[in-house]
């Protein structure tokens, strides 16, 4: 089986696809309340461009593939596409990421569609301020579709929160708590400075402390994986938590993944400004063998790490990336 490595020997075989920059929330991390530019419908990849690129990747040794956007699931025609990337060859892994407004809807149907897991964004628990965050008062339909994934087999169902300091930075431990009658895995990301002007950062080791001093002093370290989160069990939990520190505690030595934006532009570094057109070339005619040339080309030169402590930021918003 043929395996994809980049220049400093990283193994990469993850490749997350964002369908969509479009999203019916408006979470203030990711793209402005008003404004908002979305990318020219022309420009966004056709399902059938997006399965090509996805069975060249997986032709190198690509093996893992999460869905996401914007929001995946506002996209029309999406079930019959999540459908032909699980039969894919040397696709073994399909998952996908959602706000999980429309989950409880779907949930089934992804299930049906071959998707093996969700992760649900999720940042906090209070009516008030999820519609602060998101500008939608939806907070008990995200609540239904998490339930609703559990119950149709999507496990384990991951949440991931956003914890932003003197906004949701005083939630850690109540959302730790659903994972106590719950098989749920709970994870808790830095903020990642993208173009929003703000900085709301609240490190892994702030939020480990509140562990501590809400009484939590025995987490109990899972087994490695090539996940970003470090994974603990805590006793008297069903499920489990996470801490997921790119800024803080960066992981890019281990990094396994790259991703596809919307526009078709591949990102070998989520916080890197380095994107490759591959829609212009697809376009363009590009044979099989060129596009895999072109892949191999982009993931060698994949940066070592990025530069978030010498100031440098995205320039692209998280919903014209995928989360």
């Amino acid at each position: 089986m043929p395996e994809l490595y980049d220049g400093i020997g990283r193994h990469i075989h993850y490749l997350r696809v964002a369908v969509t920059d479009r999203c019916n929330f408006r979470c203030q991390y990711c793209m402005p309340a008003e404004g908002v530019e979305w990318i020219e419908h022309h420009d966004i990849l056709r399902y059938e461009e997006i399965l090509r690129i996805i069975s060249a990747f997986a032709s190198l040794g690509i093996n893992k593939v999460r869905i996401t956007g914007g929001e995946p699931l506002v996209r029309k025609g999406l079930l019959p596409f999540l459908k032909k990337v699980t039969q894919i060859p040397g696709i073994e892994e399909v998952g996908l990421t959602t706000n999980g407004s429309l989950l409880e809807e779907y949930a089934l149907r992804l299930k049906e569609a071959g998707i093996g897991r969700i992760n649900v964004s999720l940042d906090t628990l209070q009516r008030e301020r999820f519609i602060k965050v998101t500008g939608q008062d939806q907070l008990n339909q995200v609540l239904a579709g998490i339930k609703k994934a559990q119950e149709v087999g999507l496990t384990p169902v991951k949440i991931n929160m956003v914890v932003m300091k003197g906004f949701n930075s005083d939630e850690v431990i109540d959302m730790a708590k659903l994972a106590i009658d719950h098989p749920y895995q709970i994870r808790f990301i830095e903020y990642m400075p993208f173009n929003t002007g703000e900085n709301y950062l609240f490190t892994a080791e702030e939020m480990e402390q509140q562990f501590i001093d809400a009484g939590f002093n025995n987490l109990i370290p899972q087994m490695k994986s090539s996940s970003p989160a470090k994974i603990y069990s805590v006793p008297g939990f069903q499920g489990t938590i996470g801490f997921i520190s790119p800024v803080s505690r960066h992981f890019c030595d281990s990094c396994n993944r790259i991703r596809l934006t919307p526009d078709g532009y591949l990102k070998p570094c989520l916080l890197s400004n380095d994107e490759y057109s591959l829609r212009d070339e697809l376009r363009s005619g590009i044979s099989d063998a060129e596009l895999r040339e072109k892949i191999k080309q982009i993931v060698w030169n994949k940066p070592t790490e990025h530069h978030l402590k010498q100031g440098k930021k995205s320039e692209r918003g998280m919903s014209r990336i995928g989360g």
